[in-house]
């Protein structure tokens, strides 16, 4: 298993939508054409990175620069457990460091997987996000 990450592109769009609509939580997108919209201003500014397996784009990471947020972390189910997430989470935290965040933040759906990795990787919550979800932050000194 030969895993490469890179800056995503536009063009990796097509890419990227199987992985979402594959997911089994945190559904945000009910067609292409809303993740498009969403996804494609993060890849244009160079602010996503995807992670390939053998040449098969198998997760994807994309972070705000001015707010400091994690905005979209997804990994396909097939490939879950595999510290696939983690390395597009080092990835999007550096960045967010580089860019002069000291502090970075998340909003996800509580009492999920995904709530569960992202504590077991030392976030913190911040309060209610409403309609289910939970804000959390991490701290950035030391990376």
């Amino acid at each position: 298993m030969a895993a490469r990450s890179r800056r995503g592109v536009p063009g990796d769009i097509p890419r990227l939508y199987p992985i979402v609509a594959a997911a089994r939580e945190n559904r945000q997108f009910e067609t292409a054409a809303s993740f498009d919209a969403a996804v494609h201003p993060y890849l244009a500014a160079g602010l996503c990175w995807v992670l390939s397996v053998d040449s098969a784009i198998v997760g994807f990471v994309a972070v705000d620069a001015r707010a400091g947020s994690v905005e979209m972390l997804y990994v396909h189910p097939a490939h879950e457990g595999k510290t696939i997430g983690r390395a597009l989470m080092r990835r999007a935290l550096n960045d967010l460091v580089k860019l002069g965040h000291r502090i970075a933040w998340l909003v996800t759906a509580q009492e999920t997987r995904a709530e569960r990795f992202y504590r077991a990787q030392g976030w913190v919550e911040m309060g209610p996000a409403g309609r289910g979800s939970v804000k959390l932050a991490k701290k950035l000194s030391g990376m």
